[in-house]
C-alpha cells in the first residue's frame, strides 16, 4: 500500500451490507426519496440521522443503527493499523484507504457492519418495525459521504478517527538522517564533497544574511480579480469571499487558534456571516435557512458559544436515547428551582419550564443550554458535557422578560 489510498471500496461495501439488511425494493425508495438532494446527515457514535418532509407536511427523522465495537476490538484494529510501514500514508487522513475493508488488515475486526450489526428507525407508522424507504435513505446518504470521508465509519462504529491520527501523529517523527558510512564508496561519476574545515570560503557560506525589509504595501492581493471569471464560474463577489475566508482560516491557523471545522451547511453559514469578509452575505443566508433576524442572529450566538454542534442543536433535532435524558433529568433535579414541576423531553431537548431553562443535546455529546428572555429560546454560554454545569450556567445567566414559549 504505497500508493496514494483508493476509497471507493467504502460506499460499495456498505451499500451491499445495506441491501442485506433493507433489502433492494426498499433501497430502490430510498434512492427515489433522495432524487433530488438535500436532505442533512449527521453522523455519531452508534447511529446515522437525517430527515424528511413528507406530502402531508409532517417531519420523519429516520435513523441508522449500528453496532458499536469494544475498546478491546478498537484497540486491536489502531494497533493492527499502526505496525503497518505506511500507516500515516494510508490511514493518517479522513481519505482512509478502502484496503482496509479486509478485516486481515484490522486485527480480524471488521470494520464495515455484518447485517445483524443494522438496524433502523423512522418516526414514520412503517418506519416502526421493519426498514422503511426513509430509514434506507439514511444509509444511503451515509455510503455516499464515505465515498469522499470514510473516516465517518469509524466515528459510526465507536471511535473517532481523530483517536488513531492522534497517535499516528506522535509517532510519525522524521528518522534521523543516515550518514554515508565511511566504507561505502561514492557512485561513479559522483562528486565527492570536501570536508567542511577544508572547503574554501566555507565560513562565508555558513553566514546567516541579516533580515531584509520588505515593503508589500503596494502589492495587490492575489484574490483581488481584475475583472468577474466567464460564466459558470461563480461571480467575483464569491470568489473574493472564498479567497478571503481560505486566508482568514490559514491565518488562524498560524496564530495557534482552534480552527473549527463545520461539516453542514448551516453551521458554516454561521460562521461565515459573522466575519467581515462574509457579512454581506447575511441577507442571502437568512432567505436560504428560512429565518428571520432574531433567529439568525440567535444561529450565530449558538455558534459563538457552542461551535457547528451549537449551530446544528439551535436549528435541528434528532432522537435521543430514552437513558440519555433520563441521566440529564436526573443530573439537573437538585438544582431545579422548582422541583415537582415537569420537565419536558423531545427528542434532544430537555425543558424546564419552571426553571426558565432549556438543554439541548449536540452531536459534540455536549449540553448546549438556552434561555428565554423574550419568550424565545436563545443559547448562552456554558454547553458542557455535564448537563448539570451546562444547568447552572443557564441559570447564573443574568435574564430578564416573560415566560417562554412552549
Amino acid at each position: 500500500m504505497t500508493q496514494p489510498p483508493s476509497v471507493a471500496g467504502w460506499a460499495q461495501a456498505l451499500t451491499t451490507a445495506l441491501a442485506a439488511t433493507a433489502g433492494e425494493a426498499t433501497l430502490a425508495a430510498g434512492r427515489h426519496l433522495l432524487r433530488d438532494g438535500g436532505a442533512p446527515l449527521n453522523v455519531t457514535q452508534g447511529f446515522a440521522i437525517s430527515k424528511f418532509q413528507l406530502p402531508d407536511a409532517r417531519v420523519v427523522r429516520p435513523r441508522l443503527v449500528v453496532t458499536e465495537l469494544s475498546t478491546t476490538q478498537w484497540d486491536r484494529i489502531d494497533a493492527a493499523i499502526m505496525a503497518l510501514p505506511d500507516a500515516a500514508i494510508v490511514a493518517g487522513t479522513t481519505a482512509i484507504s478502502d484496503e482496509f475493508i479486509n478485516p486481515h488488515l484490522t486485527a480480524g475486526v471488521p470494520l464495515i457492519p455484518a447485517s445483524e450489526d443494522i438496524s433502523y428507525t423512522c418516526t414514520c407508522s412503517t418506519g416502526e418495525t421493519t426498514p422503511c424507504p426513509h430509514s434506507a435513505a439514511v444509509g444511503l446518504l451515509l455510503t455516499e459521504r464515505l465515498r469522499t470521508t470514510p473516516a465517518l465509519l469509524f466515528t459510526l462504529r465507536g471511535r473517532p478517527h481523530q483517536h488513531l491520527k492522534k497517535r499516528l501523529n506522535a509517532t510519525s517523527a522524521r528518522p534521523a538522517r543516515q550518514e554515508p558510512s565511511a566504507l561505502e564508496s561514492p557512485p561513479a561519476g559522483a562528486t565527492q564533497p570536501l570536508p567542511l574545515a577544508a572547503a574554501p570560503g566555507a565560513a562565508a557560506q555558513l553566514a546567516i544574511p541579516d533580515p531584509v525589509d520588505l515593503d508589500l504595501t503596494p502589492l495587490t492581493p492575489a484574490h483581488a480579480l481584475p475583472q468577474p471569471p466567464p460564466a459558470p464560474l461563480p461571480d467575483l463577489q464569491e470568489l473574493n469571499t472564498v479567497a478571503a475566508d481560505a486566508a482568514h482560516r490559514a491565518q488562524m491557523l498560524l496564530d495557534g487558534g482552534e480552527l473549527h471545522i463545520s461539516r453542514d451547511t448551516p453551521s458554516d453559514i454561521a460562521r461565515l456571516t459573522m466575519l467581515p469578509h462574509g457579512a454581506h452575505f447575511r441577507p442571502a443566508a437568512m432567505e436560504y435557512l428560512s429565518l428571520d433576524v432574531v433567529s439568525m442572529g440567535h444561529l450565530q450566538l449558538a455558534y459563538t458559544y457552542g461551535g457547528p454542534a451549537g449551530a446544528t442543536a439551535y436549528l435541528e433535532t434528532f432522537p435521543v436515547e430514552h437513558e440519555v435524558l433520563a441521566q440529564a433529568q436526573a443530573a439537573i433535579q437538585p438544582l431545579r428551582p422548582a422541583s415537582m414541576a415537569t420537565v419536558e423531553w423531545e427528542d434532544n431537548r430537555l425543558t424546564d419550564q419552571a426553571g426558565g431553562v432549556q438543554l439541548r443535546y449536540g452531536l459534540d455529546a455536549r449540553w448546549h443550554p438556552y434561555r428565554a428572555p423574550f419568550g424565545i429560546w436563545q443559547p448562552v454560554q456554558g454547553a458542557d458535557a455535564d448537563p448539570a454545569q451546562a444547568y447552572r450556567a443557564a441559570r447564573s445567566t443574568q435574564v430578564r422578560g416573560r415566560t417562554p414559549k412552549k
